[in-house]
């Protein structure tokens, strides 16, 4: 780091003591209150290669967002975004965990929203979920439904804001690759994208 930074190591302390509170995700969430509402919610998410020495560490991977799959270690990250493509919420989770698990949690408040998501998440107790929020779910149908469920492809094709999102916050290096062996840390720098994407546009 540059001199006029100090001391890498108390920089790196300072950043670890705020990652394990969360200030960085309550930033987000903060601003969020602010500034997020637009009346849609776009969820989707996307994998994160692990690079190999951020899986040595004594807690268990699963802890961490650690999963397995034919390509190595790997996470995910779920997003929200709204229609503009700006983070509403982020989640960590094991690369090998179905994205329609998070669902609920990222989704949080469903009063007067749209959700649209893309075929990974059709799932009547997921529609159920949204409706009983107050809310109204355009997600596709998967090919082997037997009744094709609400959905207007007009309004669905606003999904790619999230792929648009993840593309951006990939630009940085941190977080299109993990590095970092704790969960707390990396998803602090995803924020920290995610902060700096409302900022830039």
């Amino acid at each position: 780091m540059p001199e006029r930074f100090g001391k890498w190591n108390s920089v790196y302390r300072f950043h670890l003591r705020w990652a394990n509170k969360g200030v960085f995700a309550a930033l987000l969430a903060r601003h969020v209150e602010q500034h997020g509402n637009d009346g849609f919610k776009v969820i989707d998410a996307t994998f994160v290669k692990v690079h190999q020495d951020a899986c040595r560490f004594g807690q268990a991977p699963e802890e961490r967002g650690l999963g397995k799959s034919k390509g190595g270690r790997n996470s995910k990250v779920n997003a929200c975004v709204n229609r503009k493509g700006k983070a509403l919420a982020l989640l960590l989770r094991p690369g090998n965990e179905h994205e329609s698990k998070a669902a609920r949690e990222l989704l949080g408040d469903l009063e007067d929203v749209v959700v649209l998501g893309d075929r990974g998440y059709d799932d009547d107790t997921l529609r159920t979920h949204i409706k009983a929020g107050g809310g109204v779910a355009l997600i596709p149908g998967k090919a082997n439904r037997k009744e094709e469920p609400f959905y207007i492809p007009q309004i669905g094709r606003e999904r790619r804001v999230v792929e648009n999102f993840f593309a951006r916050i990939k630009r940085y290096r941190r977080v299109n690759t993990r590095y970092d062996r704790r969960a707390e840390t990396f998803m602090a720098f995803v924020n920290l994208a995610a902060l700096a994407d409302w900022i830039r546009f």
